[in-house]
């Protein structure tokens, strides 16, 4: 019994010590440590920036009125470079008066049948940028706009998974 319990106290004893023991060196990091560590934080910083710009540009929840009709969700399978790709859309129209928004709403499969291609044509390359985001947007409200005169006044994407 004495002998388990002195092991013990040793053991415990060099425990509590090592750590003391051992703070110099852990101290000591190498320039090329903290360079990349001071690289990494600022790399994570920018991404930071990156991600509270990209998220104040895309508010869409909060830029639609009371006549919006939402549309989806539209779940696209198809094949990118010869690897299978699945993704989620949303869609919002916003239309120019609730009188307008009744009548679309009643046309809700018509509306979904002119959104759909122009949906699977968005991701027939993989995930859209930026700027072919803003091309579905323009496109789907020029097509809307022609099928529906003076009824849409903004097309908007509710999400995009």
């Amino acid at each position: 019994m004495i002998r388990r319990s002195t092991i013990a106290v040793v053991g415990l004893a060099l425990a509590l010590a090592a750590p003391s023991a051992l703070a110099p060196f852990g101290n000591t990091a190498s320039g090329a440590e903290q360079g990349s560590t001071k690289d990494r934080k600022e790399q994570e910083k920018d991404q930071k920036k990156k991600d509270k710009k990209f998220n104040r540009e895309i508010l869409y929840r909060q830029a639609v009125g009371p006549n919006v009709l939402p549309l989806g969700p539209f779940t696209i399978s198809l094949f990118v470079k010869g690897q299978p790709y699945e993704t989620r859309i949303r869609v919002a129209v916003q239309a120019k008066s609730t009188e307008a928004k009744l009548a679309l709403e009643n046309d809700k499969w018509a509306l979904n049948g002119i959104v759909y291609p122009l949906a699977v044509r968005l991701f027939e390359n993989g995930r859209p940028n930026n700027d072919e985001i803003r091309a579905f947007k323009e496109d789907t409200y020029d097509q809307l706009s022609a099928r529906y005169p003076n009824q849409i006044e903004e097309v908007f994407l509710e999400s995009l998974i």
